[in-house]
């Protein structure tokens, strides 16, 4: 599938100029052709209607709205983003989405609601470049916040995980001026767990002593979906996978959201794994010995004809013998 944005992510790279220390925002290397990539998004957009496509080219248009000042319209592009992204449920299209809009709230001072968005991003089956870029813009939250500690951790994955001149340039800047905090007021808070910076996203599975069924917690510790279930998977991109007498999924409240039809929902990845559950918003779903592919929403998007099926961040690899 071709992106339709991704020659404008690249003018964008080339169109900022670096992180400046004061503001913790970045300079303008070529106002012009920001302006122009904020143009070709939106023509781009009348032509390309897909949930995809749309999501792409608003995230970019956010981003010259966001660095042209416009923090209005850039978070109305970015928050339009996330919700493409999420109808479509793809990891890799998610997690910028919620980046650049954790980005929009973080240059406003909204930064819990910057930091919940960040850890989402750092969320699914992602390259390292892509957390680490999201690690970056996180640390820089932390560091407004006197964060230091919390923020040198994501300095440190960011570096690991993206060494990239644009993503370097933001670490070095923001050591820099952690640097300057520790000696001026210590290092801060101590570190956040995972789950306390996304806002605990998703119930935590639990086995009832008593039955051996499963079922999920809430963050206080209480079921918020009861013990009803002979095998269960852990929460991926808003659902889960669970059995009774056949797998479905269900999502936070408990709903059924794919139908308990399948004798599995376990998805092997290319690089070996399998996932019980959901990867980039689907599942390999066997039934009468034969794979496909359901989406979390409970669309079919493969019939189950093939014996074996990976799914891969571009596709499926799929066979019959």
């Amino acid at each position: 599938m071709v992106d339709v944005a991704a020659d404008l992510r690249a003018g964008l790279v080339r169109a900022l100029g670096p992180l400046d220390r004061a503001t913790l925002r970045h300079g303008i290397a070529d106002t012009v052709g920001l302006q122009q990539i904020r143009e070709q998004a939106g023509q781009r957009l009348a032509r390309y209607g897909s949930e995809a496509d749309q999501s792409r080219l608003l995230g970019v248009r956010a981003v010259t709205m966001r660095v042209l000042g416009d923090f209005d319209s850039a978070e109305a592009d970015a928050a339009a983003a996330v919700k493409y992204a999420e109808a479509v449920g793809a990891d890799l299209l998610l997690a910028p989405a919620r980046a650049r809009l954790g980005q929009v709230f973080r240059v406003q001072g909204r930064y819990a609601e910057a930091d919940q968005l960040f850890a989402l991003a750092e969320a699914g089956e992602l390259p390292r470049t892509l957390t680490g870029a999201a690690r970056a813009y996180a640390a820089l939250s932390c560091l407004s916040q006197g964060r230091v500690t919390e923020s040198l951790i994501h300095l440190q994955r960011a570096s690991e995980q993206n060494p990239h001149a644009f993503v370097m340039q933001i670490v070095e800047t923001a050591l820099g001026l952690a640097e300057e905090l520790a000696a001026k007021g210590g290092f801060g808070p101590g570190p956040r767990p995972w789950a306390e910076r996304a806002g605990h996203p998703a119930p935590d599975r639990y086995q009832d002593r008593q039955t051996g069924r499963w079922g999920y917690l809430g963050p206080n510790g209480q079921p918020v979906v009861k013990a009803a279930f002979s095998q269960a998977g852990d929460f991926r991109g808003g659902v889960a996978a669970v059995c009774q007498a056949d797998w479905g999924a269900i999502d936070k409240h408990g709903t059924v959201v794919v139908p308990m039809l399948y004798n599995s929902l376990d998805t092997p990845t290319v690089d070996g794994r399998t996932v019980t559950g959901f990867v980039g918003g689907v599942a390999v779903a066997v039934q009468r010995g034969r794979s496909g592919v359901v989406h979390r929403s409970g669309r079919v998007v493969v019939p189950p004809r093939y014996q074996h099926i990976a799914v891969h961040p571009a596709g499926f690899l799929a066979s019959m013998d």
